[in-house]
């Protein structure tokens, strides 16, 4: 967001330049009182002309300055808080199940599923073993292991 005065560095170098050529056209110059006054005038308005081109470019110096550390410190506010706010946990990579012993909350690492298997995490709470599949699924690892094996159990012949 730059600054934009509304009194540019050129147009008052401009207008200071038709006022010198209007005194110097005039026969009194400098020798007249109100001469003297105009042309001590002329001067100090100058100076101040050139005051504001410096204030101008400082002024620009500062904006870049001010939009670098921005810059900085919303970088640092993504290191720090880890991710953006608008981020949701299911884009972060990890799942997050909860434990069907003790209901507390456990993030498992997609990558756990990349071949389409199951994984078997312990909660950090109780550490119970819990079996979770890659469609969101969890059951603790002997439930789990039991309904395979009756899944899979070749049926009794008589």
């Amino acid at each position: 967001m730059e600054y934009q005065s509304h009194v540019t560095s050129d147009r008052i170098r401009r207008e200071l330049a038709f006022v010198r050529g209007l005194m110097e056209g005039q026969e009194q110059k400098n020798e007249s009182p109100e001469g003297k006054v105009l042309g001590r005038l002329i001067q100090l308005l100058d100076e101040m002309a050139e005051e504001h081109e410096r204030l101008q470019v400082r002024l620009n110096e500062l904006e870049e300055y001010m939009e670098a550390v921005d810059e900085d410190l919303n970088e640092m506010e993504l290191l720090i808080y880890d991710r953006d706010e608008d981020v949701e946990e299911e884009d972060i990579g990890f799942w997050k199940v909860e434990c069907p012993e003790c209901g507390d909350a456990i993030l498992v690492d997609e990558d756990y599923f990349s071949d389409g298997s199951t994984a078997d995490v312990a909660c950090p709470h109780c550490e119970t073993i819990i079996t979770v599949t890659d469609e969101g699924d969890v059951k603790k690892a002997s439930e789990a292991r039991q309904a395979f094996q009756q899944e899979n159990q070749a049926p009794v012949q008589q």
